[in-house]
């Protein structure tokens, strides 16, 4: 078929996409290595996006130069992402914990999650009051000790402490609050 479909191209659009391939096919393959963490599935990633882009070559060949390159990652992104919904529906199993699970592969999730968490941490930050977002600011952005952060806002060290376990249980009723919420949409 890939005979076929190159037979109908122009000889510009086939020096366009050897030229390409030339110039992306590493970048495009480490690019796609980093999303999948999997050196076959990498390859099969860039594969795709190659045929895509032969498919669309009069598209493609037409946009501005500097479009080009950008474009042909955001093909090669939603390739990869395809491979791994693939992936995902291959594997129906109901408890994934149970496997070994390589550091590589989970970084993409971690970083996924981190972000998620970050973002309702923040949420719930932001209900605080001025006074208690000041204290959790010198405590965990700035590791102010309870020793230093009393000095400063002139009340005893265990006042400092009372009131960080007290913003810090009012967190968790913000995302108790948040998570009891999103179940119930």
């Amino acid at each position: 078929m890939l005979f076929l479909i190159i037979g109908l191209m122009s000889d510009d659009q086939i020096d366009f996409v050897n030229e390409l391939f030339s110039k992306m096919n590493t970048k495009m393959y480490n690019i796609s290595f980093k999303i999948l963490m999997n050196k076959f599935d990498a390859e099969e990633a860039v594969a795709q996006t190659f045929l895509k882009i032969i498919h669309n070559v009069e598209k493609i060949s037409s946009l501005p130069c500097p479009q080009v390159e950008p474009y042909c990652v955001v093909i090669l992104k939603n390739e990869s992402m395809n491979i791994i919904r693939k992936r995902k529906s291959l594997l129906q199993v109901e408890d994934f914990d149970c496997f070994y699970r390589d550091n590589k592969e989970s970084i993409i999730e971690q970083e996924l999650i981190e972000t998620l968490n970050k973002e309702i941490l923040i949420s719930c930050i932001n209900r605080l009051s001025e006074d208690e977002k000041y204290f959790v600011h010198l405590r965990f952005v700035n590791e102010m000790k309870f020793k230093d952060i009393s000095k400063l806002l002139g009340v005893t060290e265990e006042a400092a402490k009372k009131r960080s376990q007290r913003i810090l249980k009012k967190l968790q009723q913000y995302c108790k609050e948040g998570d009891l919420n999103a179940s119930e949409s």
